[in-house]
């Protein structure tokens, strides 16, 4: 299936922009007086979000940029929906029509040139204040760059590999940049830091939201993910050549950062308002240089308000099908899996397995750690169970757990250094203790109450213009 949305808008940032305005107006927000990029910006996402109103916000006035910033294209359900043109459906059906992409990837092919490259700024050119590079949180250390998909490449495989992680702004050219010891990335930047050399790295800002759900999907190191990204979007990624780095990076993009690490070099980073909803600690980080920005002749910024439904929808839905994939070798009976909002889209995951014997539960959860370090409790009840459910799950555990023995912890276990309950927060430790819940029935369970014929019936014909939910 292509993707509708690509058909006739463009399958970029502003095509899909676009395709919205065009058919499904009520998702944009366009704001034309001035805003401060300094808690301006996120102050209006804020409120929209307290309001329950998550909408795709345009900045066309940021105060210091004559770019316009868009912002919260990810905190809707919807739009990641329609993103990846589906017109219907929860989800169940999202995160299937997901991993079938993601089990056929399509592989980039190569340009000559692009609209990333219309504008190339170079050595004293390159100035990253020009971009309304925002400021979040009340504690945030400084003007922070969210959105960026990280590309790097493997220099032993060759394959690339694509992540988010944050970007501080500490001169006109220079970054730092926290890579999370969990994610695929730091294995890369070490594999230079070690042979002292700097590691190319490419900063994409703005692209189709399919892009970003195909960048970011669970996969393992040795997968090319912009093939991945190509399959979300239904055609292959334009790849266009760096101008002075060793990467190639989608033609069709807004805007590129080339940048290198400056091997052993480090620079106090953070606190930044993190995805828990704490602050993540200063650290010593590593710094990168910014070799070249390149751009459209009239570039979108993008950003993503870290913290909230922006930033924290996107990552729980696209978890969702690689840590199934890996919870089947250990138990094939698994029906759903869910990485639910009530742990921030990465704490907690619910799996709801057709139980064939005991001790599989336990399995199932263990393997849940496996797939993704995150995952702090993996909660494991039975297939009737709706797992996007919390209530029904905590009904589950409150019925169905006896703590001695359906319980189980493992300690000094590798999570997110970003996690508020690791051992040693205030350092930014990554080691936390997991815990599994095995919230099925059990052999021996009492019988449940049910009333029989009760889903058959249509409350309409009882009562006059009953809808149900």
């Amino acid at each position: 299936m292509s993707l509708r949305s690509n058909s006739p808008y463009s399958p970029d940032l502003r095509g899909f922009i676009a395709f919205l305005e065009a058919e499904h107006p009520e998702h944009v927000i366009r704001i034309t007086r001035e805003v401060d990029p300094k808690f301006g910006v996120s102050a209006i996402l804020h409120r929209l979000e307290k309001d329950e109103k998550f909408p795709l916000v345009i900045f066309e006035n940021v105060k210091g940029s004559r770019l316009p910033l868009v912002a919260n294209m990810h905190a809707s359900f919807e739009r990641l929906r329609l993103a990846v043109g589906l017109d219907n459906g929860g989800v169940r059906e999202f995160v299937k029509e997901c991993a079938r992409r993601e089990a056929s990837p399509i592989a980039p092919v190569a340009v000559e040139t692009g609209p990333v490259q219309e504008i190339v700024r170079l050595g004293a050119d390159v100035d990253i204040e020009a971009l309304p590079v925002c400021t979040y949180h009340e504690k945030d250390a400084g003007k922070y760059i969210t959105a960026g998909l990280v590309l790097m490449r493997d220099p032993d495989t060759g394959i690339d590999n694509i992540g988010i992680y944050r970007l501080m702004v500490h001169e006109r050219n220079l970054l730092g940049v926290q890579i999370s010891e969990t994610a695929d990335g730091n294995v890369i930047w070490k594999k230079y830091e070690r042979r002292g050399l700097a590691c190319p790295m490419a900063v994409i800002l703005g692209h189709h939201p399919a892009f970003f759900i195909g960048s970011l999907a669970f996969s393992s190191i040795d997968t090319d993910e912009l093939a991945v990204a190509g399959a979300m979007l239904g055609r292959p990624v334009p790849l266009v050549p760096c101008r002075t780095i060793p990467l190639a990076v989608p033609a069709d993009a807004e805007i590129v950062l080339e940048c290198e690490t400056r091997p052993h070099e480090r620079r106090p980073e953070a606190p930044f308002g993190e995805f828990p909803g704490t602050y993540g600690p200063e650290r010593m980080n590593p710094v990168v240089e910014i070799k070249a920005i390149t751009h459209r002749r009239d570039p979108l910024y993008q950003n993503a308000f870290v913290g909230h439904a922006d930033n924290l929808l996107l990552s729980g839905v696209i978890r969702t099908s690689f840590i199934e994939n890996v919870v089947k070798i250990a138990c094939p009976t698994v029906r759903a899996v869910a990485v639910p909002r009530s742990g921030r889209f990465r704490f907690m995951c619910f799996i709801a397995i057709e139980k064939m014997m005991e001790g599989e539960a336990k399995q199932a959860a263990m393997a849940a750690f496996v797939a993704d370090p995150f995952l702090k409790f993996a909660v494991v009840v039975d297939h009737d169970v709706d797992v996007w459910n919390d209530t029904e799950v905590l009904h589950a555990i409150a019925t169905r757990v006896r703590a001695d023995r359906d319980i189980f912890m493992v300690p000094w276990a590798k999570g997110s250094p970003l996690d508020p309950a690791s051992y040693d927060p205030a350092q930014g430790s990554h080691l936390v203790t997991k815990t599994g819940i095995d919230a099925t029935r059990k052999d021996n369970y009492p019988e449940e109450i049910a009333v029989p014929d009760a889903d058959g019936i249509d409350l309409a014909d009882f009562i006059p213009g009953y809808r149900a939910r």
